[in-house]
């Protein structure tokens, strides 16, 4: 685990948190799936499209934040894998809720 690279990716993801919106409740509901599936891209990548294109009726909003976190997931340019992803993506929302 190299801690400099994991926390590198949770900042530029934590911007792109910022930038684009996103509902921090919602990517920890992500980021627990994706432990919870044993960090199983595939599962991942289902339940994301899933959640994106028919969601439970929470809000109006929620289809669209899933949207949001799809697009971040899956065009997340990271070597890291597993855990180490899991990591980072914990610590971005640890960051975007700091960050105000």
């Amino acid at each position: 685990m190299d801690w400099e690279i994991i926390l590198r990716e949770a900042e530029g993801m934590a911007r792109c948190f910022k930038q684009n919106g996103v509902d921090l409740n919602e990517a920890k509901k992500v980021l627990d799936y994706y432990v919870y599936k044993r960090f199983d891209e595939e599962a991942m990548a289902c339940y994301l499209q899933t959640m994106a294109s028919n969601p439970p009726l929470r809000s109006k909003k929620t289809q669209g934040y899933y949207q949001k976190l799809r697009d971040l997931w899956l065009n997340w340019n990271t070597g890291l894998k597993g855990r180490d992803k899991a990591r980072a993506w914990g610590w971005a929302i640890r960051l975007a809720k700091a960050g105000g």
